[in-house]
């Protein structure tokens, strides 16, 4: 019978463990403290709803799946982590992406230009191809592509990643500024003279969301050229955690607001909400 062999572990591993396992933490904690907030959805599915599910529930899955990787200490013979990293990546980005998604659906609704969204759909995709594109060059210093991790990885079962994600991260961070930009320039050149306490709650919320991204896109940056290649799995975890957290609160926000300001039309889904003349009307569905 063949006996299992500890896997590999340093004081940066060691702490990627801990990050990443706390930020699960942080992101089942959020979920009971507003889950008060989501019981009022009870209405039909449309494509926005399927969004923020997906961008709320499927981080769970994601994430978990880091979290069973960082609780792994032992590797037995034959065998394979493999796909199980492929498979906890793929969450990763469909997290990601779902969460930006509703960022679009809300920079769209603000100006209503096919236009627009065909830039809001084009760019980010150009941008996350050429990242990607670049990240299998040897363009980063003491990555795996320019010097071979000396680090017994048996299976791929550590929980340990390359510095090559680097791209993706300051992709991320290219695609925020310019959505930020063009989020500030709507705010003030079409909303500037009338805004009322529904549009205030929505452009505070989406420009504080792009900032908090950029900075968690900065800190990823950094963790991932500066330290010890151990350290870098640390940014495993919190792209994801941010991006569900911070979609869900503007909705919610957005919600609540509605309610302050006593409109007898129903928010229903972002995509719906109508800017015609820097008033703020929303149509009603049964989402």
């Amino acid at each position: 019978m063949s006996h299992p062999t500890a896997l590999y572990v340093d004081a940066g591993i060691q702490a990627s463990k801990y990050f990443n396992v706390g930020m699960f933490a942080v992101l089942i904690f959020d979920y009971l403290i507003t889950l008060e907030a989501e019981w009022v959805w009870h209405r039909k599915w449309t494509f926005v709803r399927f969004i923020f599910t997906v961008s709320r529930y499927l981080p769970f899955f994601g994430i978990g799946m880091t979290f069973i990787g960082a609780l792994r200490t032992q590797y037995y013979p034959g065998e394979s982590c493999a796909r199980f990293g492929q498979a906890s990546n793929v969450l990763h980005i469909i997290c990601i992406l779902a969460a930006e998604g509703l960022l679009i659906t809300r920079i769209y609704a603000s100006w209503n230009s096919k236009r627009l969204l065909t830039f809001l759909l084009v760019f980010p995709i150009v941008c996350f191809v050429v990242s990607y594109l670049i990240s299998d060059t040897p363009l980063v210093f003491n990555s795996k592509n320019t010097t071979p991790i000396n680090i017994p990885d048996p299976g791929n079962c550590l929980l340990l990643n390359g510095r090559n994600n680097v791209f993706e991260y300051a992709a991320l961070f290219l695609y925020e500024l310019v959505l930020l930009c063009l989020m500030l320039y709507i705010r003030f050149s079409k909303y500037n003279n009338a805004i009322g306490q529904l549009q205030e709650t929505f452009f505070n919320d989406s420009v504080k969301y792009m900032m908090c991204i950029m900075v968690v896109s900065s800190f990823s940056i950094i963790l991932t050229m500066v330290p010890p290649v151990t350290w870098v799995s640390i940014t495993d975890s919190p792209q994801i955690v941010i991006h569900s957290v911070l979609t869900s609160r503007i909705l919610f926000n957005l919600r609540a607001s509605e309610g302050r300001s006593q409109i007898n039309t129903t928010l229903t889904e972002v995509s719906e909400i109508q800017f015609r003349g820097g008033r703020f009307s929303t149509v009603v569905s049964d989402v």
